[in-house]
C-alpha cells in the first residue's frame, strides 16, 4: 500500500476517531467540524528534525537530515473571512551529500479535530539555494529559483503553549516554468511554542 493511501487513511481515522470532540457549537447552535483558525491569536515558533527527500510524492532518491524552523505570526483581522491564516516564515536546512536549503513563507491554516488534535495546512512560496536547476543527476532538478511550498501537519497539543506535529512538506514550481519540475521534500517530527 502507498504511503500517500496510509496517510490519507490515518487522517480518516482521527476524523471518525473523535467526532463528539471535533464539533463545535456555532452562534445559531448548529455544530462545524473542523472549524479553521484555532490557533489565530497565537505566534508560535516551531523546529524540528526531518528526513531529507522524503514524503508522499517524492521519489526518495537522497538521503540526509533536514532541519526545518518556522515563526508564526497571529492571524491578522483582515483574513478572517478566508479562516484566519497566521502568516509564516521558515526555513530547511539540509544536512546530505548535494544539499539544497529553502527559504519560504506563506499562510498557515489550523484545523482542530479534537480538543488537542489538529490538522496544519500551509500554501506560500519559497526560494532554494539549488545552483543547477535543471540537470537531474544534481539532485531534482526543480526548474525554477522561486518555488511554491505546500505543508501539512498533523498536530498534538500537550498544553496550552507546547505542541508536536507530524509534519511534511513540498517544494515545486508548479507547472509556472518551461522545464523539469522534479519537486522536493522531507518528512519529520517538530515541536512547537505559542506565545
Amino acid at each position: 500500500m502507498s504511503r500517500r493511501v496510509l496517510f490519507l487513511a490515518f487522517l480518516l481515522s482521527l476524523y471518525q476517531g473523535a467526532p463528539a470532540l471535533a464539533q463545535t457549537e456555532t452562534g445559531a447552535g448548529e455544530r462545524r467540524f473542523l472549524q479553521p483558525g484555532v490557533h489565530a491569536h497565537w505566534q508560535e515558533v516551531r523546529f524540528g528534525v526531518l528526513a531529507y527527500d522524503r514524503g508522499f510524492f517524492s521519489t526518495d532518491d537522497f538521503s540526509g537530515v533536514v532541519i526545518n524552523g518556522e515563526y508564526v505570526f497571529r492571524s491578522p483581522e483582515f483574513l478572517r473571512p478566508v479562516g484566519s491564516p497566521r502568516p509564516y516564515i521558515g526555513f530547511d536546512v539540509a544536512i546530505a551529500d548535494d544539499p539544497i536549503h529553502f527559504v519560504y513563507g506563506g499562510l498557515n491554516w489550523d484545523f482542530r479535530i479534537s480538543d488537542r488534535i489538529y490538522l496544519g495546512l500551509s500554501l506560500g512560496g519559497a526560494v532554494t539555494t539549488a545552483e543547477d536547476l535543471k540537470n537531474p543527476s544534481n539532485y531534482k532538478a526543480l526548474g525554477c529559483r522561486a518555488l511554491f511550498h505546500l505543508g501539512a501537519a498533523v498536530g498534538y497539543d500537550f498544553s496550552e503553549r507546547w505542541t508536536v506535529q507530524a509534519y511534511t512538506d513540498h517544494f515545486s514550481h508548479g507547472g509556472l516554468c518551461s522545464s523539469v519540475n522534479n519537486g522536493a521534500e522531507a518528512t519529520g517530527i517538530r515541536i512547537g511554542y505559542r506565545f
